[in-house]
């Protein structure tokens, strides 16, 4: 399972991907899907088993996501 992490705004996604870089976090950053793009320009996205580990790692930096969505499917699903 997917989880979409999202920042509000293209700094702090990128800013969240520099800090997650440095540890030893799975990750990808890409370009928000369709559905979410009114919401963030970005996101990182981090597999089901990694979720707890990136947002422990941004919460240190004080990067919080604004919104985590979950992949339904085809949909997303704030969490």
């Amino acid at each position: 399972m997917e989880f979409l992490l999202a920042f509000g705004s293209a700094h702090r996604a990128l800013k969240a991907d520099s800090v997650l870089r440095g540890s030893s976090v799975p990750f990808r950053i890409m370009a928000a899907p369709r559905a979410l793009e009114p919401h963030c320009e970005l996101v990182i996205m981090v597999r089901h088993e990694a979720l707890d580990g990136a947002i422990e790692v941004l919460r240190g930096a004080g990067l919080d996501p604004k919104t985590i969505y979950r992949k339904e499917g085809d949909e997303y699903v704030k969490v």
